[in-house]
């Protein structure tokens, strides 16, 4: 619950408040919020009513399957088939291999983007044949 409505419902709090305003705008204040109170009545009441025709409309839907013969675990067992997986690719071979400045040697497919190593060297007019993997 929020600050403001927490303050609301606390009746010193309301009492100290109402001392700022006139009695015109606490009748204000009340039939607006008795207007608030009365939609969220019928709100509730809508409600109950859907419910309460969803649950006669389940009952009805019950006692046909029963009269039929039919359980409700059938219906449960004979679930549509799942779609099938998105398929993931394969991994793509590496094509280039390089040494990072730590002396650690690692592999790049040619996707993505160039490791720095490799694009410092095409920087400094090296091509991509130098860092080949031979096989």
């Amino acid at each position: 619950m929020s600050d403001q409505l927490l303050a609301l419902n606390n009746y010193r709090f309301l009492r100290a408040e109402a001392r700022n305003f006139s009695l015109e705008t606490l009748t204000d204040i009340l039939d607006k919020f008795t207007a608030v109170v009365e939609e969220r009545r019928e709100e509730q009441a809508s409600k109950g009513v859907q419910d309460a025709e969803h649950a006669k409309r389940v009952d009805k839907i019950r006692e046909m399957m029963l009269s039929e013969g039919i359980d409700i675990s059938e219906l449960v067992q004979q679930t549509p088939p799942a779609k099938p997986s998105k398929q993931t690719r394969e991994k793509r071979p590496a094509k280039y291999e390089y040494t990072d400045s730590s002396g650690i040697n690692h592999t790049w497919t040619g996707q993505g983007r160039t490791p720095a190593v490799i694009q410092k060297a095409l920087d400094q007019g090296y091509t991509l044949d130098k860092f080949l993997i031979k096989s």
